[in-house]
C-alpha cells in the first residue's frame, strides 16, 4: 500500500469511527430520553367506588389542548374547600387514592386527575414540571368554572413529581391558597442523574448530559429552568408544608430541605422517621392525617 493510499485509508477509518460514534450517541439519546418522556399508561387499579363514596367523572382541556381526565369527590358537608391531588411520575390518580381519601371525611372536596401522558389523560410527553404545571393550573380553571361554589378555597397536595409540580403551579397561580408537597425534588437535572444511577447504574458522565440534551431538544425547552427550586420562593405569603421520609433513597430528604430553606414564611417541614420514598403516610397514618388536615383547615379559610 502506498503512502497516499494509507493516508486515505486512515481518513476513511477515522470518518467512519466518528459517524459510528455519532449514530450511537443519537441512539442512546433517543432511547434514554424516551424513558423519561414516555411515562407509560398504567391501568387504573382503584376507583372511588371501592371506598363507597360519591364521585363524578370529569374531564377538561389544557391550554395546549390536552384532554385531562379525573374524579371529583364532593364532601358530605357541602364544603367550599377543595384539595387537588397530584400523583407521581409513572403512576396515576388511583395510586394516591387510598392515602388521601381521608381528606373527604375531614370536610374537604377532592379533585383527582391524571397528568398528561399518564392514566386516562391524553398527551404523549412528560416534562416532570412545566407541562404538568399547566395541567394542574387547568384543573384549577375547571374548579373555578364548573365547581365554583365548592372551590372558593383551593389547596394542592402532591407526591413525588406531583409534589414538585404542586410547588411550581402554586407559585404561578394565586388562586391556590396552600400547598402540601410530599417528597419533592428541587431540580430536574438532579433527579434525572439520580434515577439514571439508581435504576440503571449509569454514571453521570458522559451519558446523562446526552440524555438531558435530547430531552431538551424533544420538549422544545430546558426543563431544568422550570424546576421547583426556581419557584418555591414565590409562594409566600401563602403557606407551604413540605413532608419527606428520613431514609428516602429515591428523592433524598436533602431535596426537600433545599426547597424548604429557599421558601419564605409561612412554611413547615416534617421529616418522617424511618420512612422511605412515599412511605410517610403508611409509617404514621394517624399523625399524617392530623397534620395535613390541620394545615388545610387552618389555611383554607
Amino acid at each position: 500500500m502506498s503512502l497516499k493510499s494509507f493516508f486515505y485509508f486512515k481518513i476513511r477509518t477515522s470518518v467512519s469511527i466518528i459517524i459510528l460514534i455519532f449514530i450511537l450517541i443519537c441512539i442512546w439519546g433517543w432511547f434514554s430520553s424516551s424513558l423519561v418522556l414516555k411515562a407509560g399508561l398504567l391501568p387504573i387499579e382503584q376507583k372511588p367506588d371501592d371506598f363507597n363514596v360519591m364521585y363524578e367523572n370529569v374531564s377538561f382541556f389544557t391550554d395546549d389542548n390536552i384532554n385531562i381526565k379525573g374524579w371529583f369527590l364532593p364532601s358530605k358537608e357541602k364544603s367550599y374547600k377543595t384539595i387537588i391531588i397530584c400523583h407521581g411520575w409513572g403512576t396515576n390518580k388511583s395510586d394516591v387514592l387510598s392515602s388521601t381519601i381521608f381528606f373527604l371525611k375531614r370536610g374537604f372536596n377532592l379533585l383527582y386527575f391524571d397528568f398528561r401522558n399518564h392514566g386516562e389523560s391524553g398527551g404523549n410527553k412528560s416534562s416532570l414540571g412545566k407541562l404538568e404545571s399547566q395541567d394542574l393550573i387547568s384543573a384549577v380553571n375547571f374548579l373555578k368554572t364548573k365547581k365554583k361554589q365548592q372551590s372558593e378555597k383551593i389547596g394542592i397536595y402532591g407526591v413525588s413529581m406531583g409534589a414538585s409540580v404542586a410547588i411550581i403551579a402554586t407559585a404561578l397561580d394565586k388562586r391556590i391558597s396552600a400547598v402540601i408537597s410530599d417528597s419533592p425534588f428541587s431540580s430536574f437535572n438532579y433527579i434525572i442523574s439520580k434515577y439514571a444511577k439508581l435504576f440503571y447504574k449509569i454514571p453521570k458522565y458522559p451519558l446523562v448530559p446526552i440524555t438531558l440534551f435530547f430531552i431538551m431538544s424533544r420538549l422544545g425547552f430546558n426543563p431544568e429552568k422550570t424546576s421547583a427550586i426556581y419557584y418555591v420562593s414565590k409562594i409566600a405569603p401563602r403557606p407551604i408544608f413540605i413532608i419527606h421520609g428520613e431514609i428516602d433513597d429515591r428523592i433524598p430528604v436533602s431535596e426537600g430541605k433545599i426547597l424548604f430553606d429557599i421558601a419564605n414564611e409561612p412554611k413547615i417541614f416534617w421529616t418522617v422517621k424511618n420512612a422511605n420514598h412515599l412511605e410517610s403516610y403508611s409509617k404514621n397514618a394517624f399523625e399524617y392525617e392530623k397534620r395535613t388536615s390541620d394545615f388545610f383547615k387552618k389555611f383554607l379559610r
